[in-house]
C-alpha cells in the first residue's frame, strides 16, 4: 500500500478555526474547520500527482501542529483547468480516533514539506497504526 502525507495548514482555515486549534489536545474541531472553509474531499496537488494512483492511503498533515489527524483513501487524481487533484475518500471512524488522538510526528518521523510519499520508517508506523485500528 502506498501511503501519502498531505499536509495541510490549519491557518490557511482561520475563520473557521477555534481559539485554542494550536493547542487542544483533540484535533476534531480543527479538522472540522477545514472542512467548512473548502471541499474537505477534493485536495489540490502540486506534486505527486504524477504517481500517485486511485487506492493510495492519503493522510492528512496538520503542519503548524505537526500531527496526522484524518486519512482515507484516493479515490482517483484528476486534471481541471490546468490543475491537478486528488479526490479522497476519508475514512469516517478511523478519521474520528485519529482526530481524538492525533498521531504526533515524532512517532512516524518524517516532515512533509509538500504533499509527498510516506517514507519506508513512516510507512512502517502508519501499517501499524492501520492495523491496530482495523483489528477487533
Amino acid at each position: 500500500m502506498n501511503h501519502w502525507l498531505l499536509p495541510i495548514d490549519p491557518l490557511a482555515h482561520a475563520e473557521h478555526q477555534p481559539s485554542d486549534w494550536a493547542t487542544r489536545a483533540d484535533a476534531t474541531a480543527v479538522w472540522e474547520a477545514i472542512g467548512l472553509s473548502q471541499q474537505i474531499d477534493r485536495w489540490c496537488l502540486r506534486s505527486g500527482y504524477r504517481t500517485m494512483q486511485a487506492g493510495a492511503r492519503i493522510w492528512a498533515y496538520l503542519s503548524r501542529r505537526q500531527e496526522l489527524c484524518a486519512v482515507g483513501t484516493a479515490r482517483r487524481i484528476v486534471q481541471d483547468e490546468g490543475a491537478w487533484f486528488v479526490e479522497i475518500d476519508w475514512d469516517q471512524a478511523i478519521t474520528s480516533r485519529l482526530c481524538q488522538r492525533p498521531l504526533p510526528r515524532r512517532d512516524f518521523g518524517q516532515v512533509p514539506m509538500s504533499t509527498c510519499r510516506a517514507n519506508p520508517l513512516a510507512a512502517e508506523v502508519l501499517e501499524r497504526y492501520l492495523a491496530d485500528q482495523l483489528s477487533p
